[in-house]
């Protein structure tokens, strides 16, 4: 058993999980101050914790030097510079595994699905993803994955990191920017536009990566119904192959942590 821990920026949500499957769990508010978010991460450890636990995996939101579990200056998360993996294996004597947190959805879905080889977003605040291959995670140097920043107009949309990204178009920032209205009062006919850009995004995907499975996330994907013509629309038109799209469950972010230290 392996205990896995989604950190996020209002809450930590953890479980312990056997094989594919969660058999425990708890949550926690994530903190304010550097000192709030390491007592919460330890009161939600020690909750799970037992001798049948072998490891403890970890995602957070970027940047961050994952392997060295080294946390960059990550948004709404009061962790700047901490060494949370020396931190937590100091304080529990157990093996501590670290990967993005939109990494871990995807190799979490993978998991629970019993899927070799998957891709998947996550429509949040911004748009992250990740990489399953032959059942493990592909990291590259730390954060393969980051598939929002993807170019899908090359002379569309500003963003802060690349034009006309899948970012500047369907994550939930990007949404009320560009219809001025927050997700949940969109139109049909304008989440049809929104589907139709996420499914130029994911027909790239399918056609670099021939998965298994698409798995789609985050706060965004809870309107799956609503975008999913348009995006299959498009995928049907410019995708090699008819790829399974599935909306993601909600708690595979604890699956794919806890897998990490077997399949990373």
């Amino acid at each position: 058993m392996k205990i896995g821990i989604d950190i996020g920026g209002t809450s930590i949500k953890a479980g312990i999980v056997s094989g594919n499957k969660i058999i425990k769990t708890a949550r926690i508010k994530t903190g304010k101050t550097k000192k709030e978010v390491i007592a919460n991460l330890f009161k939600i450890i020690k909750e799970l914790d037992n001798k049948k636990v072998k490891a403890i995996g970890i995602g957070c939101p970027g940047p961050a030097d994952y392997q060295k579990g080294v946390i960059g200056n990550t948004p709404n998360i009061p962790l700047q510079n901490v060494k949370l993996k020396r931190i937590i294996e100091n304080k529990f004597r157990k093996k501590v595994v670290m990967a993005n947190d939109a990494q871990c959805f995807v190799l979490g879905e993978s998991v629970r699905l019993k899927k070799k080889n998957a891709v998947g977003l996550t429509l949040g605040t911004g748009v992250g993803g990740g990489i399953v291959i032959d059942g493990r995670l592909y990291t590259g140097n730390g954060n393969a994955g980051h598939f929002g920043h993807c170019t899908i107009k090359f002379d569309g949309n500003k963003s802060s990191v690349n034009q006309g990204s899948i970012e500047s178009y369907v994550s939930a920032k990007s949404i009320e920017k560009n219809y001025h209205k927050k997700p949940e009062n969109l139109s049909m006919k304008e989440w049809a536009k929104v589907g139709e850009n996420l499914g130029i995004g994911i027909a790239n995907l399918i056609n670099s990566f021939d998965p298994e499975i698409v798995v789609i996330g985050g706060g965004v994907a809870e309107s799956f119904n609503k975008f999913k013509a348009g995006m299959l629309k498009e995928v049907k038109k410019r995708a090699i192959r008819n790829t399974p799209i599935v909306k993601g469950a909600k708690d595979s972010a604890i699956i794919g942590a806890a897998s990490l230290y077997s399949k990373i």
